[in-house]
């Protein structure tokens, strides 16, 4: 398990702190974070009207919604069932997206700065 103090090291890191160092979904990723998983990417972005975070690990993409007063909403995917990741680059509503299983995935309203990050993260050999 990973401490939240280490996910907002990595973001630092990855200079994405200013965007996504004080989001709620944090506390949720550092519970379902194995030892030696290392994070490649995150973004946020709306699926089916909802906000969900987005992390690509060294291993999987774990997706996560929380609301105000629930308990959060953690989907974990094994990186290799990913398929043609992308991004629409626009100036107020780019967008990423993914297939999974043949569907497709697409996440609006996310940061221009974390597209490439995300599609890279994702197209890294699996350790």
């Amino acid at each position: 398990m990973a401490s939240i103090r280490s996910i907002r090291e990595r973001m630092q890191e990855l200079y994405v702190y200013d965007l996504y160092g004080f989001r709620s979904e944090n506390k949720a990723l550092a519970g379902v974070l194995y030892p030696h998983e290392k994070i490649n990417s995150f973004a946020v972005g709306l699926h089916e009207g909802l906000k969900k975070m987005l992390v690509v690990t060294t291993h999987r993409l774990i997706i996560i919604r929380s609301s105000f007063g629930k308990t959060p909403d953690v989907q974990a995917v094994k990186r290799e069932l990913i398929e043609e990741p992308s991004y629409i680059k626009r100036f107020f509503n780019s967008s990423l997206s993914f297939k999974l299983h043949g569907e497709t995935f697409t996440f609006t309203m996310v940061s221009r700065r974390v597209l490439k990050l995300f599609v890279w993260a994702v197209e890294q050999p699996l350790e």
